[in-house]
């Protein structure tokens, strides 16, 4: 795929890219779209096969649903802002067949350079893991290299569409004539960085979900300073899948925020049989 947003486009040939390229240039940068509302700024991502299309609320929590199956909890500990840190994790499938996997902890409010993955098929006690510059600096490092090769390649993309009279739209829209026409010549077309050309190498099963500091000179349209990668694992979900990350903030305790990452996607019930 994020996931990533999110990655691997070759040509296919010598005139045009394949429709793996088109897809993944498109999530790359749907992926990393962010808006912000209320005190609570959510960013949520709906995944389809090979494309990860942004969507953006605010809400006041990650509220826990009805579920079919019994909750499974654990605690997440972690070392950030030199203090250990107590993440609370759930996994269970609602009663819609949706499996829900929640992630929260409390945090220094200034705290952003970070990363959470999630393999959804480790034991119960392994399925997320969060990773800080104080315990492994070198996957901080590529995620931000990876990061600013994205912002160089939004500008690109958006060069090249502006160029070739292709609104933003049509080149999101897997329906519209920019996509099907197979006589529209996209060799020239940027292609979306690899994340695996950065060393950052995730299983089939996991997604993870990033949060740096913006590049004081970085001057990419849009302010990527999230995203996600990985999430292979979303394409056999025979419907609608999601993750997203937010915060919440108190003005109670000033000095914190909570984070909290959600990941849902379809897995089946009763009804499917």
């Amino acid at each position: 795929m994020f996931d990533e947003f999110l990655r691997n486009c070759p040509p296919e040939d010598g005139i045009k890219p394949s429709k793996k390229r088109v897809e993944k240039n498109i999530a790359a940068v749907r992926s990393l779209i962010e808006k912000e509302d209320k005190s609570m700024a959510k960013r949520r991502f709906y995944l389809k096969p090979l494309v990860i299309a942004a969507a953006v609320a605010a809400v006041s929590a990650l509220t826990l649903v009805s579920v079919n199956a019994a909750m499974q909890g654990a605690v997440v500990k972690f070392f950030m802002g030199g203090e250990e840190i107590e993440g609370e994790f759930y996994d269970y499938v609602d009663i819609d067949g949706f499996r829900q996997i929640l992630f929260s902890a409390v945090i220094p409010v200034h705290e952003q350079n970070f990363a959470v993955i999630c393999d959804v098929d480790a034991p119960q006690g392994e399925k997320v893991r969060v990773i800080t510059e104080y315990s492994d600096p070198e996957f901080i490092d590529n995620i931000r290299e990876y990061r600013k090769a994205s912002n160089k390649y939004d500008i690109e993309i958006r060069a090249w569409l502006s160029e070739h009279g292709v609104t933003w739209n049509d080149y999101t829209d897997f329906n519209s004539e920019f996509n099907t026409d197979p006589n529209f010549d996209k060799s020239t077309m940027p292609a979306a960085p690899d994340c695996e050309d950065f060393g950052i190498v995730l299983k089939y099963s996991e997604i993870c979900a990033y949060d740096l500091e913006k590049i004081p000179e970085d001057d990419s349209i849009l302010d990527f300073t999230y995203g996600f990668l990985g999430g292979e694992f979303f394409d056999a979900a025979k419907k609608s899948r999601e993750v997203s990350t937010g915060y919440e903030t108190s003005d109670d305790d000033p000095e914190n925020k909570t984070y909290k990452y959600k990941i849902r996607y379809y897995v089946g019930n009763d009804s499917d049989e």
